[in-house]
């Protein structure tokens, strides 16, 4: 990363976290532009961040060296896989946000060979600072007992099924193993999967409705992961963590009725009674403009990072690789497959509820 990198975005709706890692801008990359329909959203960005709002791919200068399409993949009604194509041909480099069909990113891979650049999807989320934590947390206690978790469970949304997949994926560290669905019953809310490898069973508990008017909101869980080995469980509450682990409870001789509890605690054999009994990895007491403003776009940042060194190095970070993405894309897939199309419901926001203020209304 000598050379400092020229980067637009493409989009400016959730495009905007992507120009929040330009706030206070890196040293090695360089914000040169926002191409966007020209909406007021747009030019109001563009005139904040001090860059040309551009119209057309046409209408870029030549030395630019990454986008960031942030516009929805043709796979959810969008333009995006269009804007990637153009992109490439015109020998830009193009990080895409998730989520992205197997066809479209077998298709976009080959045209970046083609054209002698770079592709790769953004599945966002386990880049973040939490993700990271997460990732790093399940490779060592994967490494310390010698085999990823043996079970799990996951809940997440239509919406964010994607990048829980990434995430459980790159978790696992599967190889040349596979995870297969199975759909097992279906819930109110929830369809309930069975998620299975050679290495164990996880669970997936995936909300089976959203309001097509406002298909961003409204889910009941973004993503709340559970891994667990016989040594104990690793836990994301949300999004943005927190992170805690949670050890197996073993009372070494707790058979044995000579000594009580509060005798044993001065005792060694009662050192586990002071052991924490969840440890807290991470925790960031973010507010939601903290995670649209610092959180998520310092995990863009991550990825742009990893993204360039790609380029300049040819070193390939697991998680952007063609075979790690089309793996997860394959499983995105066969999961919406085999739940069938996504029940359509007016929604109305639910009622707020602040438990750090529970003052009687």
């Amino acid at each position: 990363m000598n050379n400092k990198k020229k980067v637009i975005i493409v989009g400016a709706k959730f495009g905007e976290l992507y120009l929040n890692t330009f706030i206070e801008p890196p040293d090695h990359i360089e914000l040169v532009g926002l191409l966007s329909t020209g909406s007021q959203r747009s030019h109001n960005l563009a005139k904040a961040f001090g860059i040309p709002l551009y119209r057309q791919v046409s209408d870029l200068p030549r030395d630019i060296d990454i986008a960031c399409v942030v516009v929805r993949a043709s796979i959810i009604g969008g333009t995006g896989n269009l804007l990637v194509e153009e992109l490439l041909a015109k020998g830009i480099n193009v990080i895409q946000e998730h989520p992205v069909s197997v066809q479209e990113i077998e298709r976009h891979h080959r045209l970046a060979k083609q054209y002698k650049r770079h592709y790769c999807v953004n599945s966002f989320y386990s880049a973040t600072t939490a993700g990271q934590t997460w990732l790093s947390s399940a490779d060592h206690i994967s490494r310390n007992i010698g085999s990823p978790a043996s079970y799990g469970n996951l809940t997440t949304s239509r919406q964010l099924l994607y990048s829980t997949l990434d995430w459980l994926v790159q978790s696992l560290d599967l190889g040349a193993d596979v995870l297969t669905p199975e759909l097992i019953y279906r819930q109110p809310l929830f369809d309930v999967l069975n998620l299975s490898s050679s290495s164990g069973h996880y669970l997936l508990q995936l909300q089976n409705h959203l309001d097509p008017s406002d298909p961003d909101m409204h889910s009941l869980a973004m993503h709340r992961i559970m891994l667990g080995w016989n040594s104990g469980y690793l836990s994301l509450a949300d999004s943005y963590g927190p992170v805690t682990w949670t050890p197996v409870l073993h009372a070494k001789d707790h058979q044995k009725d000579h000594l009580s509890l509060y005798q044993t605690a001065g005792t060694p054999e009662g050192a586990y009674l002071h052991a924490q009994a969840t440890q807290k990895i991470y925790q960031s007491n973010a507010s939601r403009l903290d995670t649209f403003e610092v959180l998520g776009p310092e995990g863009i940042q991550t990825t742009i990072n990893m993204f360039i060194n790609q380029i300049d190095t040819d070193s390939l970070a697991r998680s952007l690789s063609s075979e790690h993405q089309i793996r997860v894309a394959q499983l995105w897939e066969h999961i919406l497959t085999l739940c069938g199309p996504v029940k359509e419901t007016k929604l109305t926001p639910a009622k707020p509820v602040d438990l750090l203020c529970r003052e009687e209304q």
